[in-house]
């Protein structure tokens, strides 16, 4: 038997999200997240919370530039790295401003980038008046298999499939810690960022962030509701790109060994109370 990855466990700590109009993206994530952008040397801008970061970059609108995943030591990522590169899958650099030199990157068939690193050191941000910690990442793709499959690869773990009733792989969860997903894929006739998440920390702070939103005539999306995979509580919004942002509450833990469920292609499984958004 190989020797387990060493990517477990880690965690999201930061996306890009590229946009033909940064400007206004910016303005909608200041106000939703009550924080300040910062711009870098390259020309992208930094969005910093105490719980959540952002680096916005110039470039296709709705496009996720990367996904980046913490880990606790250099040592452990340096082990990583080693570890994919035996298994031929080709290290890239990291495009992380965030990270230090240690991390690397690697893309999967639809170009979607995964960086692994640990954070630099920096001055503290300040505290988030309300909580939520970034969470999770998710792509559409009509190569399900094979951006599974480069998953499992890196050390991944599959938490939940769903299939319909022709036994065809429709959406597909997978963790990096306890946390039930890190990572997500939906089926679609072509790649695409299909959504980011936040994790707070109960169903009050859900309430609290429907409030702050609504003095930002902001509107709900889709919900509030409950998944079936993950057996999270959440409500979505759109941002200014029409990018959807997810709340979440109460996310399902799995142990590193606990076997793969199935899930039935039905609204039901993508909401347990009532009305679900069916990707194309």
């Amino acid at each position: 038997m190989t020797d387990p990855s060493p990517l477990w466990p880690a965690r999201l700590h930061h996306i890009e999200i590229t946009s033909d109009q940064p400007p206004v993206l910016l303005d909608f994530y200041r106000r939703l997240f009550e924080c300040d952008a910062q711009e870098l040397a390259d020309g992208r801008w930094l969005l910093a919370g105490g719980e959540r970061n952002i680096v916005v970059g110039r470039g296709a609108r709705n496009g996720l530039g990367y996904s980046a995943f913490a880990m606790d030591d250099r040592a452990r990522v340096a082990a990583l790295r080693d570890f994919v590169t035996a298994q031929g899958i080709k290290i890239q650099p990291s495009p992380s401003p965030l990270f230090g030199e240690e991390a690397f990157a690697v893309s999967d068939r639809d170009g979607n980038i995964l960086v692994f690193g640990t954070p630099l050191d920096g001055a503290p941000a300040k505290a988030d008046r309300l909580p939520a910690r970034l969470q999770h990442s998710v792509v559409g793709s009509p190569n399900m298999d094979d951006l599974i499959d480069f998953r499992l690869r890196l050390g991944f773990v599959l938490s939940d499939q769903v299939k319909d009733d022709d036994g065809n792989l429709t959406a597909a969860f997978l963790r990096s810690d306890r946390e039930h997903h890190s990572q997500a894929m939906f089926h679609t006739r072509v790649p695409k960022f299909d959504h980011f998440s936040m994790e707070t920390t109960s169903w009050n702070d859900i309430r609290d962030w429907a409030d702050h939103l609504g003095g930002l005539r902001i509107s709900l999306s889709w919900g509030p509701g409950r998944h079936g995979p993950g057996n999270n509580l959440f409500f979505m919004v759109c941002d200014a790109d029409g990018n959807m942002v997810e709340f979440s509450a109460e996310m399902e833990l799995m142990d590193r060994d606990t076997a793969v469920r199935q899930w039935k292609h039905e609204p039901h499984t993508l909401n347990l109370w009532g009305i679900a958004w069916m990707r194309d």
